[in-house]
C-alpha cells in the first residue's frame, strides 16, 4: 500500500508536468539537461524499464504455463507475451480511446476475478488491514528484504512516468486558462486513482 501511494504521488507529478507545460517527461528532460546527463538518464531509464518489464514477461509466461496445465512451455508463454505486446502497439493506430477501452475491460476482468477469489476464499481480515497500514515482514532475512525492494520496484515503474506525462497530451486542454488546467489535473488524478498505478 505504501509503495502504491508513493507511486501514485510520483505519477501525479508526471501528469501535472504534461498538463501544465504541454511537454511530456522525455521532452522536458531533453529541454532542461545538457547532452551528457541526458544520455546517462536515458540509459538508466532504459535499464530500469527493462528490469521492471522482465518481471511482467516472465510472470505472464508462468501464468500461461500454469493455466494451460503445462501444455504451453515457458518459452512459448514468452513468445505469446511478445506477440500480444505488439498487438497492443498496433491497436494504438486505431485511436487512443479504443486502446483505453481495451485496457479498461482487462482491468475490469482482473478486478472481478480478484474480487471473486477474495470473497470465495477470504484471508484473515485483521491481518489484511494490519498489512495495509503497518508494513513489515516478521522473521525475514535478506531474501525478504530483497522481495520488499522488488515490490517497490514493481509498483513504481519509470515507463509509467513517461507514459502518463505523454498521455495527457492527447487531451485538449486550454493551457492559457488556469481553471481549465486545474480541472484537467483533478480529472487526471481521479483517473490515476481508479486504475492501477502499473497500467
Amino acid at each position: 500500500m505504501t509503495a502504491t501511494i508513493m507511486g501514485l504521488l510520483v505519477q501525479r507529478l508526471a501528469i501535472r508536468l504534461g498538463t501544465v507545460t504541454g511537454l511530456h517527461l522525455a521532452e522536458m528532460c531533453y529541454k532542461q539537461y545538457p547532452r551528457t546527463p541526458r544520455i546517462i538518464l536515458w540509459i538508466m531509464t532504459e535499464i530500469a524499464i527493462i528490469g521492471s518489464d522482465i518481471q511482467k514477461v516472465i510472470g505472464t509466461a508462468l501464468a500461461i504455463y500454469i493455466l494451460s496445465d503445462k501444455a504451453v512451455p515457458i518459452w512459448g508463454g514468452v513468445l505469446i507475451t511478445v506477440f500480444d505486446t505488439f498487438t497492443f502497439l498496433l491497436l494504438d493506430k486505431y485511436g487512443l480511446r479504443k486502446l483505453e477501452f481495451l485496457f479498461g475491460f482487462l482491468i475490469t476482468v482482473m478486478a472481478v476475478t480478484f474480487g471473486y477469489e477474495y470473497i470465495h476464499d477470504p484471508p484473515p481480515q485483521i491481518e489484511v488491514i494490519k498489512g495495509l497500514f503497518v508494513p513489515g515482514c516478521a522473521e525475514c532475512g535478506p531474501e525478504g528484504e530483497l522481495r520488499a525492494v522488488g515490490i517497490v520496484g514493481a509498483v513504481i515503474m519509470p515507463h509509467n512516468l513517461f507514459l502518463h506525462s505523454a498521455l495527457v497530451k492527447s487531451r485538449k486542454v486550454n493551457r492559457r486558462d488556469k481553471h481549465s488546467v486545474q480541472q484537467a489535473n483533478m480529472y487526471y488524478f481521479i483517473e490515476s486513482c481508479t486504475v492501477p498505478v502499473q497500467l
